[in-house]
């Protein structure tokens, strides 16, 4: 991988934020010198998704790595850490021999401290300098107990900026090191300017928390940006409007009219909440669901089943929006049927709800929605008989209806391999296709497989020569527009399978052979496996709800009449072929309405027969007695599989066709690193692993099959870097689509977004110093008055002539485990001084006599279920004088445990509100608090405090412990939590385990005689049962 290349806003970033006394460690592609300010290099710098924050981030990487300097990285995921170590590596190799060894990065400056890292290696580290990336709950635990010398840190970089919040540990270390530390800077990242806008001055509070008083602000549009782009030239770029098919047109508008009666029934059910962001507009986006809990969790008690299964039933519809564009047609109608059954009224469906059934299921539009996708995938022909075809039951006719894009990519493929023939003399590149997620990325490389690319088809030589031929099926329209070109690819239609009952079979045959060869591979497996899934979940119907006297018969019709509730009406619910781009869109269209069906959200309550009616049960025990009887038949003949004998085959035979592919012929097919689950655990990834795998492949075409913002952005920063490319990207997007709408939705988000944060920033008091108005002292950096320090440390109290120092007055022992909440940082800023350890005993100790344990409500329940609870109260009260049980609710959520309609006379063993009576019943010493919010409850401990003598540290560690010398280090927790977990384990017998075992894999390995030599009988039975079961066999 090579050196990243900075260009001019790159460095103008890196100048704006660059502190004047920082020692320069770095090339001279870094500024030499910055601006002396009163900033004294703190900021924020938000730029615009795409555009290179891990370029900025690696050059201050560079700029610190040096053992004079102590600088902390926070806020990043492992795997982002992971990378920028691998690129400061690569920047450190790069260094020329000639360069002053003084100003060269030093290798494994960048160090990673986690969970996994002692306590005493961890101090070592610190006192070593150069740049640690360090866990936020680990770090702010060693400033807690003095371990990290706040006196000696350089600065702290803050990674994604955007998710600190008030209540976020990112803030509570930023106040522990502004306090002790005035000189250090603060530097944040972030490429999310959208969440910089939601509620009210989010910018200036988030500033706030991370003791700045500066932003810069750099979106796309801006002058140096698109001039650095410009002079490199463009990458040429081709962008293929593909259109949907009719059958996909339908099935879009019936989604889109499913969400707006949705959100106007949510309207009407809730006429008090504020519902001008509840659009349809925004309801393709997934922080709308974010949107409707702020608006919804505050009254989330008193709202009906109805109002939150419609919340429910908006994530659905947007997530069939994107299944509509990316899954096969097979894949889309499994998911619907899916919902179907999930929503059946009949008592022996599989999946059926014991909730409220979804209220859009009674519309028209969702009568054509279903309809429609089974008609995409096969037809039905009562009373058919004959053999079966590929695995496909006789009375089924497949359709299989390809995705538009398929035959479009497929095409792509095969002018870029007549390109690249033209190109041997030059040297031959790869290509790289980016999708968007691991299942659409799997399909694409099945389709690939079988493609033959040696020769272009008529249909990719007519659109290259823009030549109309309606007789091939395939017509383009090219229009130049700089350096670019737009190709409108008209709709190929589909050819449907049919024809007379004597030719029933030979068509069928076809149908099922039509395509493409990947496409036609992919979808008739699929088919396959999807009449297996189908008759498998009538045979699981039959096991679990037969009964004696029951028959196939009686499940059928109970089928049918679940069904006939959803799909009653006489179908054509979509308003057909009026529109189809959604209701609201705004772009710019050559020709063409954007009209949206307004009157078919109506409910049908006819009584005639659709063709739903029929459902999936009927359908379902017909496939699973086909499936019966090809199984039987398959079992009677007796064939079996000839496999080739190894003498057969001829290893050398296979030198000439197969070998290792150098990486220019290489094509790869990957999804976005935002969109998988492979690559990096999904939120837990970003766009960086796109950029490093464009530095990586230096492919010469890309191919966007799915658009994505951020990824376009990439594209320009890679070719800006490196001008000399030749460089051509294919786009790819359904004209008059959702998935149209969102892409250009987004650009006009991200750029409102920067559009109000440049009007917050012209507040400006000066030009020069680009200084919002905002507080002096916001920075931290100001002295505080020497009598309030002075007041504040003496402790006034004389506990009988006995002075307590100011550092141990008014201290609160913390668990470490429960720095994952809020809470410490809270009484930290009231002022409370916290000591961090490991308690066996409770999760909080304010004097020798109380111990608090707090649950939050999720946590209450599972406590409460699983018995841990039981055991905890139970050892609070054997050593506590006054033991205390927490509940904490959300501060945005209702402040009740269940609803008022939930509210039982008796008492009931699943009852929440029982088995806290029946808590307290056990354990009279016990009292319980109720808290209504994190804040709430700071407040509490410190009513709590008052005349309260001062907990000691050492005793409270070793209260639960039978051999007080075994107590561990306070931060060493993660495989005692595992162990504990476990079970058989609890609090009073995992110790003896770590003394025996060496790690977890010993222990898995023990046998149930060792297990109960150390636990006991019933306990050794249980872990060594745990070990031994497999979940797969374990129903």
């Amino acid at each position: 991988m090579s050196v990243p290349v900075l260009l001019d806003p790159h460095r103008d970033m890196v100048t704006d934020l660059l502190s004047a006394a920082a020692p320069l460690a770095s090339s001279s592609d870094l500024p030499a010198t910055a601006p002396r300010s009163q900033t004294r290099g703190d900021g924020l710098l938000i730029m615009s998704k795409g555009l290179g924050v891990r370029h900025v981030l690696l050059a201050f990487l560079q700029i610190h790595a040096d053992p004079r300097n102590l600088v902390f990285l926070v806020n990043t995921p492992s795997r982002e850490v992971e990378q920028l170590q691998e690129d400061l590596m690569t920047v450190t190799a790069a260094r020329t021999p000639s360069e002053d060894s003084a100003d060269q990065v030093h290798p494994g400056m960048l160090k990673i401290i986690n969970n996994e890292t002692p306590a005493n290696e961890r101090a070592v580290l610190y006192l070593m300098g150069g740049i640690i990336a360090v866990t936020s709950r680990i770090l702010v635990v060693d400033m807690l107990n003095k371990v990290v010398p706040l006196e000696l840190i350089t600065g702290i970089m803050v990674n994604h900026a955007h998710r600190v919040s008030d209540a976020s540990t990112e803030a509570f270390i930023l106040r522990i090191f502004r306090e002790k530390n005035k000189i250090g800077f603060i530097k944040a990242f972030s490429d999310e300017p959208e969440s910089f806008v939601n509620g009210f001055w989010k910018l200036e509070r988030t500033m706030k928390l991370l003791f700045l008083r500066s932003v810069f602000l750099w979106p796309r549009f801006h002058v140096k940006v698109d001039a650095a782009i410009e002079r490199s030239g463009r990458a040429d770029l081709v962008e293929l409007r593909v259109p949907l098919t009719r059958s996909m047109k339908e099935i879009q508008t019936s989604l889109v009219e499913c969400m707006e009666q949705c959100l106007a029934e949510l309207r009407r059910n809730n006429p008090t909440i504020d519902a001008e962001d509840f659009t349809v507009e925004n309801a393709f986006f997934k922080s709308f669901d974010s949107i409707l809990r702020q608006q919804l969790d505050p009254i989330w008690h008193r709202i009906g089943q109805k109002s939150k299964q419609l919340v429910n039933d908006l994530k659905t519809l947007r997530k069939l929006l994107s299944y509509l564009v990316s899954y096969d047609c097979v894949t889309f109608n499994s998911f619907l049927e899916t919902i179907l059954t999930a929503n059946s009224t009949d008592p022996t469906a599989v999946f059926r709800s014991e909730a409220t059934s979804s209220p859009w299921l009674l519309l028209d539009a969702a009568h054509t929605l279903f309809s429609v996708a089974r008609q995409r995938v096969y037809k039905k022909r009562p009373g058919a008989s004959g053999s079966a075809v590929d695995g496909v039951p006789p009375h089924i006719e497949p359709v299989l209806e390809e995705q538009p894009k398929w035959r479009v990519l497929q095409n792509v493929m095969r002018e870029i391999e007549a390109e690249r023939k033209r190109m041997r003399d030059h040297g031959e590149g790869s290509v790289l296709i980016l999708v968007d997620g691991d299942r659409t990325c799997s399909q694409i490389r099945d389709i690939l497989s079988g493609l033959d690319l040696t020769v272009i088809k008529a249909e990719a030589q007519e659109r290259k020569t823009s030549i109309a031929n309606k007789s091939k099926g395939v017509a383009s329209r090219k229009r130049q527009r700089d350096n670019s070109e737009v190709i409108d690819v008209d709709e190929v239609e589909v050819p449907e399978a049919g024809g007379s009952s004597a030719a029933a079979n030979a068509n069928r045959s076809k149908a099922l052979m039509h395509g493409s060869n990947g496409t036609g591979q992919l979808l008739r497996r699929l088919l396959r496996y999807y009449f297996r899934w189908k008759g498998g979940l009538s045979k699981v119907t039959k096991n679990l709800f037969r009964r004696k006297d029951q028959k196939t018969d009686s499940i059928s019709g109970g089928a049918s009449r679940g069904g006939a509730s959803v799909a009653r009406g006489r179908g054509g619910g979509g308003g057909g072929g009026r529109g189809n781009a959604p209701p609201n869109k705004r772009r710019r269209v050559r020709g063409g309405g954007n009209a949206g069906s307004s009157d078919t959200g109506r409910h049908n309550h006819g009584g005639g027969e659709s063709e739903l009616a029929a459902t999936f049960e009927e359908e379902a025990a017909e496939v699973a007695a086909f499936l019966n009887q090809s199984d039987q038949r398959q079992e009677s003949s007796n064939g079996t599989f000839d496999k080739p004998s190894e003498d057969q085959l001829d290893p050398t035979s296979y030198k000439d066709c197969y070998g290792i592919m150098e990486t220019p012929e290489l094509v790869t097919v990957r999804p976005y690193a935002s969109s998988s689950n492979s690559i990096a655990g999904g939120s837990a990834s970003n766009g960086d692993d796109d950029a490093r795998a464009l530095e990586e492949l230096r492919p010469q075409w890309i191919v966007m099959y799915d658009p994505d913002v951020g990824f376009v952005r990439r594209v320009e920063i890679f070719k800006a870097q490196h001008p000399e490319m030749r460089l051509k990207v294919y786009f790819m997007v359904y004209d008059n689509s959702v998935e149209e709408q969102r892409y250009l939705s987004q650009i006009r988000k991200e750029k409102g977004a920067f559009e109000k944060l440049i009007r917050e920033k012209a507040t400006a008091t000066s030009d020069e110093l680009q200084v919002m108005a905002v507080p002096v002292d916001q920075d931290g950096r100001v002295q505080e008055d020497p009598d309030e320090v002075f007041w504040r440390g003496l402790d006034t109290r004389l506990a009988g002539g006995q002075t307590i120092p100011a550092a141990d007055a008014n201290k609160v022992i913390v668990d470490v485990r429960e720095f994952r909440s809020s809470l410490p940082s809270l009484l930290h800023a009231r002022r409370i001084n916290l000591a961090p350890c490991t308690l066996e005993v409770g999760d909080y100790v304010l004097s020798p006599t109380l111990c608090v344990e707090r649950k939050s409500v999720s946590d209450l329940i599972s406590s409460l279920k699983s018995g841990r609870l039981y055991t905890q109260c139970e050892a609070m009260s054997l050593h506590y004088k006054t033991p205390v049980l927490l509940i904490e609710f959300d501060r945005d959520k209702a402040f009740s445990l269940v609803t008022a309609g939930e509210v039982r006379g008796d008492i009931s063993g699943w009852d929440v509100g029982s088995r806290l009576t029946l808590l307290v019943l056990s354990f009279p010493k016990l009292r319980i608090i109720w808290s209504s919010s994190p804040e709430a409850t700071a407040e509490i401990f410190e009513d709590l405090k008052k005349n309260q003598e001062e907990p000691k540290i050492e005793v409270a560690m070793a209260i639960g412990v039978e051999n007080v010398e075994t107590v561990e280090s306070a931060y060493s927790i993660t495989p005692s939590n595992v162990l504990r977990s476990l079970p058989g384990i609890n609090s009073k017998n995992y110790r003896h385990i770590m003394a025996r075992a060496e790690n977890l894999k010993e222990v898995s390995e023990w046998t149930i005689e060792q297990c109960q030599e150390v636990l006991g009988q019933e306990f050794g039975r249980m872990l060594y049962n745990f070990f031994r079961t497999d979940p797969k066999e374990d129903g």
